[in-house]
C-alpha cells in the first residue's frame, strides 16, 4: 500500500505541476507543439508499451513459447513504417490546419463533420477498452506483489493517472510519458537479466525447456504458424492505426524531426521488449521443473518476480506501473478531447472548454476501472483485442483517407463503423475462429474494401449530381 500511497502522492504534484501551465487547448491537447524528437520519441514508446508487455507478454510466453514472439518481431519495422505511412502526412496537416486531435484530422482530411464525430464515437469506444487493459493489470500487480485488493489497487492507479492527466493533460502526460520511458526500458533489461540468472542462467533455462517443452522452442512455438503470422501483420500494420501512437505527431515541433524519431522509437522499444523474452524464458522453465505454480496466466510476472527477491518485486512495480500510467495518460487525454472538442463539432456546435475535457478523463477512467474489474480475460488476450478494434476501426481511415483523394466521408465513416464491428463480433467467438483469422486483421481488411467501393460509389454520384447542376 505504500507504493500506492506514494504513486498518488507524486500524480497530485505533478497535477498541481501542470494545472498552472495547461492554460489553453493547444498546451492541454497537444503539450503546446514543442516537443522535439527524443521527447516525443521516449514518450511515444512509453504510451506504447502497456502493461500488456510486462504482465501479459512473459505469460503469453509460457504458455504458447516462441509463437508470442511474432508478435515482437514487427518491432524493427514499426517506428520507420508508422514516421513513413502516418507522420509525414500528419505533422504536415497539423502545423497546416491547426489540428489538435486524432478525429479531428480526419475530419480536416475528409472535410467532413461526420467523419470527425464517427471517430470519436469510435475513439471512445476503444479507449475504454484499451483502458481496461491497464486496469487489470494493475488489479493483478496490486494483488501479487504489493498485497492490496485487486479493486483498490486499480482504482488507485486509474485516480492517480487521471489526476495529473485531468489537471494538466498532455503539458503534464508528455514528460512524464517520457521519463516513464526511460525508466521502463532500464527497468526491462534489469528485470530481464535477473530473471534468468534466478531461474539458473541462459544455458540451464534452454537446456530445460529444450529437454522437457521442446514444443515451446520451435519457430512458432505452440501457435499454428498461421495465427503467428497474422499477430506478426496485426502489431505491424496496427501500428498505424493505435490513436495514442498518431497523437504523438501532433506534438512535433517541426516536421524535420521526423528523420530522427524512427530510431529513437525503435531503439527504446527494443530495449523494453527484453523484459517479453527474458521473463518469458524464466518463467517457463521454472513451471516446466516445478519451482513455481500459477493458478493463471497473469500470476507468472508476480510469482517470478518473488523468486528473484524484493528489490525486483519493487522495481516491477514502479515499472509497470509506469508502463500502464502512460499508456493510460494519452487514452483519456484523447477520449476528453472526443467529449469536449470533436463530438460537439461534428453536431455543429462550439467546443464545451476544459472544463469538459477534466469531466470526462475522470468519468472514462472510472469505466474503464468497472469494465476492467468485471472483465475474466488474460491481460494478454485484452491487449490484443484493444490493439485489434482500433487497428480495425482506424487502419483503412488512416491509410487511404490521407492519402487517396478519391475517398469519400461515406466511404470512410462506413469503414470506420463496419470495420469495428467486423472486429467485436469476431471477438465475441475468438476461441472458434480459425488460428489464422485475426479479428483486428479481419475487420481492417473488409474495412477497406468498405472505403473503397463506397467511396467509388458515392464519389461517381456525387460527380454527376454537379454535372447535373
Amino acid at each position: 500500500m505504500i507504493v500506492l500511497l506514494v504513486l498518488l502522492a507524486a500524480a497530485l504534484a505533478l497535477a498541481w505541476w501542470g494545472a498552472g501551465r495547461a492554460q489553453g487547448e493547444v498546451e492541454y491537447f497537444v503539450a503546446g507543439r514543442r516537443a522535439g524528437v527524443w521527447l516525443v520519441g521516449v514518450a511515444g514508446t512509453a504510451a506504447a508499451v502497456s502493461a500488456f508487455t510486462f504482465v501479459g507478454g512473459p505469460a503469453l510466453f509460457a504458455a504458447v513459447g516462441a509463437g508470442s514472439l511474432w508478435i515482437l518481431l514487427s518491432a524493427p519495422l514499426t517506428g520507420a513504417l508508422q514516421c513513413w505511412a502516418v507522420g509525414e502526412p500528419v505533422a504536415a496537416l497539423a502545423r497546416r490546419q491547426q489540428v489538435l486531435t486524432v478525429p479531428e484530422l480526419l475530419g480536416v482530411c475528409s472535410g467532413s463533420p461526420a467523419v470527425r464525430g464517427a471517430a470519436a464515437a469510435v475513439l471512445l469506444l476503444g479507449c475504454v477498452a484499451t483502458l481496461a487493459v491497464q486496469a487489470r493489470a494493475a488489479a493483478v500487480l496490486g494483488e501479487q506483489l504489493l498485497g492490496a485488493p485487486p479493486a483498490a489497487a486499480a482504482l488507485a492507479t486509474m485516480v492517480a493517472t487521471a489526476a495529473y492527466a485531468t489537471a494538466g493533460g498532455m503539458r503534464a502526460s508528455l514528460p512524464a510519458e517520457a521519463v516513464q520511458g526511460g525508466l521502463m526500458a532500464a527497468a526491462a533489461i534489469t528485470l530481464a537479466i535477473a530473471a534468468v540468472a534466478a531461474a539458473g542462467g541462459p544455458t540451464p533455462v534452454l537446456a530445460t525447456l529444450h529437454h522437457s517443452r521442446p514444443d515451446l522452442l520451435g519457430s512458432f512455438g505452440t501457435v499454428p504458424p498461421a495465427r503467428a503470422w497474422a499477430w506478426w501483420l496485426l502489431f505491424c500494420l496496427g501500428t498505424c492505426a493505435q490513436p495514442h501512437y498518431v497523437q504523438k505527431f501532433l506534438f512535433l515541433r517541426g516536421e524535420s524531426t521526423l528523420r530522427r524519431l524512427p530510431a529513437v522509437l525503435t531503439l527504446t522499444l527494443a530495449a523494453t521488449l527484453t523484459v517479453w523474452l527474458g521473463l518469458g524464458l524464466a518463467g517457463a522453465a521454472l513451471l516446466t521443473d516445478g519451482r513455481l505454480a500459477v493458478a493463471s496466466p497473469d500470476e507468472l510476472t508476480p510469482r517470478l518476480l518473488l523468486v528473484v527477491g524484493p528489490w525486483a518485486v519493487l522495481l516491477a512495480g514502479v515499472a509497470v506501473l509506469a508502463a500502464l500510467m502512460s499508456t493510460a495518460a494519452s487514452l483519456l487525454n484523447l477520449a476528453a478531447a472526443a467529449v469536449s472538442r470533436d463530438l460537439p463539432a461534428a453536431l455543429g456546435r462550439r467546443p464545451l472548454g476544459l472544463a469538459w475535457a477534466r469531466g470526462a478523463t475522470a468519468c472514462t477512467a472510472l469505466a474503464a476501472t468497472a469494465v476492467a474489474l468485471g472483465s475474466e480475460r488474460a491481460v494478454a488476450l485484452l491487449g490484443i483485442a484493444g490493439w485489434g478494434f482500433f487497428t480495425a476501426a482506424f487502419l483503412p481511415a488512416l491509410l487511404l483517407a490521407l492519402a487517396w483523394r478519391g475517398a469519400t466521408p461515406a466511404g470512410v465513416v462506413t469503414a470506420m463503423v463496419v470495420g469495428g464491428a467486423v472486429d467485436l463480433v469476431l471477438e465475441a467467438v475468438r476461441t472458434g475462429l480459425p488460428p489464422g483469422l485475426e479479428p483486428g486483421l479481419a475487420g481492417a481488411a473488409v474495412g477497406v474494401l468498405v472505403l473503397v467501393g463506397v467511396s467509388l460509389v458515392t464519389g461517381g454520384a456525387a460527380e454527376e449530381s454537379r454535372e447535373v447542376e
